[in-house]
């Protein structure tokens, strides 16, 4: 007879944070938790429990059209983690923002050098580019002065429709973290709100992290860097932001 596996034990000195979630499902309630859970997962890592608040019916013309759960969810929020071998390590935990330049050579050595430093959990949000800011980089492109060595490359295929925007940040999102995931982390992401102070400040709602790693295009050519946002985020949150350049073209 096997036995049965020594329960996991938990941590007393953890510290967790509470949200409350709201799933729909045309199925069950059942399926409206998993995929509010499932949805968290996304860009929460470590969920703990998950607690019923309230579940209801949505109901149109007599039959029910949806059914919808609202769940109290846990999540870890401290840095303390045991190690295979039973060794209490501090984890830091970084926020990568990016978008044009998600996946880069730049912001990939800064990530790399942060892996080999010590244990590390890294969140991404890439922020949707909205059609007006594609037509704003078109206009800018005939403006960058030729000498500063950048190239906007084949800006005729650039998204044209909010939509087409929102997909190429989830492509870019799915790149970085595969990135990620082959470099040995175990990231979460998420494509956030067209403005990035917006986007970081959803993500900083129900997390801290120890650096904000934002990666931008050369300062010549950036949005980003024209509405100071690195200034702008440490100004804010007391963060450290670290100002990751991709470099110029040659």
């Amino acid at each position: 007879m096997s036995e049965s596996p020594a329960p996991t034990r938990r941590d007393p000195t953890s510290v967790y944070r509470v949200i409350q979630l709201v799933g729909t499902s045309s199925e069950s309630w059942e399926q409206a938790a998993s995929n509010a859970i499932e949805e968290a997962a996304k860009s929460i890592g470590d969920l703990r429990v998950a607690q019923v608040v309230e579940i209801d019916t949505a109901v149109r013309d007599g039959a029910v059209a949806a059914y919808r759960i609202r769940l109290k969810v846990s999540y870890r929020i401290d840095r303390r983690r045991v190690s295979p071998t039973g060794e209490t390590q501090v984890v830091r935990r970084y926020l990568v923002v990016a978008n044009q330049t998600a996946g880069g050579p730049a912001l990939n050595e800064a990530i790399r050098q942060r892996l080999a430093a010590g244990p590390s959990e890294f969140h991404v949000v890439v922020p949707a580019t909205l059609s007006r800011d594609y037509a704003a980089a078109r206009r800018l492109a005939f403006s960058v002065d030729p000498t500063a060595g950048y190239t906007f490359g084949d800006l005729g295929v650039v998204p044209r429709t909010d939509e087409e925007g929102q997909q190429r940040a989830q492509e870019r999102l799915d790149e970085q973290m595969l990135q990620l995931i082959q470099a040995g982390a175990s990231p979460t992401g998420e494509v956030g709100d067209s403005d990035p102070l917006v986007a970081i400040a959803a993500v900083l709602a129900r997390s801290d992290f120890d650096e904000i790693l934002l990666s931008t295009l050369p300062a010549s050519a950036s949005r980003w860097v024209r509405m100071d946002l690195p200034a702008r985020l440490g100004r804010r949150y007391g963060a450290k932001v670290v100002h990751i350049q991709q470099a110029d073209s040659p």
